[in-house]
């Protein structure tokens, strides 16, 4: 009878955990030299988790971006550290991503899959720019409506997008201007991110081995 119950209790959790929505809300905000990013992962409307990065600036000395990170996890204290990103560490990325995709079968179908499962219940984009030269500031706006757009529809055709986003630019043709506020909220269940993390271990491709010196020989 206890057994029965324990496992009884097992089933339910897995299906709790199944269907829990985890709630993502991304806010950055850039105006001139100041940068803030913020993100923040809710399960049942209770904050599991915050990213912060209050500083984000170029280091001219070593060609690094300095980013300082501070996270939270539950109602532990944060942590605070700032990360050199330098050219090398982009690069050792850019290799893992590489190596990554090259070694996952059909890796655009399951994340086109995935992504469909995800809703985004929150976009807004709202940008000024100007360069001082209202000829130059015309162009750059019309560029950066193109881009936001194309970025929407990206969006809109591998989501689930259930509001209208609120985008917005506003030039100043006189004035050297820069700033940018993103505003983003996504939600998906953890059993459709636990199908596409099996689905990902499924169709990993072993790296092929190479032959051992020995059996070459025997082939010789």
């Amino acid at each position: 009878m206890i057994w029965m119950i324990v496992i009884g209790a097992l089933i339910l959790l897995a299906f709790v955990i199944v269907i829990t929505k985890v709630n993502i809300d991304m806010v950055y905000r850039h105006n001139q030299d100041d940068d803030l990013l913020e993100v923040k992962v809710s399960l049942w409307r209770m904050r599991v988790y915050t990213f912060s990065t209050p500083v984000i600036k170029l280091d001219d000395d070593s060609a690094s971006l300095l980013v300082e990170e501070e996270q939270k996890i539950g109602m532990m204290e944060s942590k605070k550290k700032k990360k050199p990103i330098t050219p090398e560490l982009i690069l050792e990325d850019l290799r893992w991503l590489r190596d990554f995709l090259e070694h996952v079968v059909g890796l655009h179908k399951i994340v086109r899959r995935f992504l469909k499962k995800v809703r985004v219940n929150r976009f807004t984009w709202h940008s000024g720019i100007g360069v001082g030269d209202a000829a130059y500031t015309a162009q750059l706006a019309g560029a950066i409506w193109a881009l936001k757009g194309s970025i929407i529809g990206l969006i809109g055709n591998s989501m689930r997008m259930k509001f209208m986003p609120k985008l917005s630019i506003d030039p100043h043709f006189q004035a050297v201007v820069s700033y940018t506020y993103l505003s983003c909220m996504f939600s998906f269940r953890i059993g459709h991110a636990i199908v596409a993390g099996l689905m990902l271990l499924k169709h990993w491709r072993r790296r092929p081995k190479m032959p051992k010196a020995d059996s070459v020989e025997k082939n010789m």
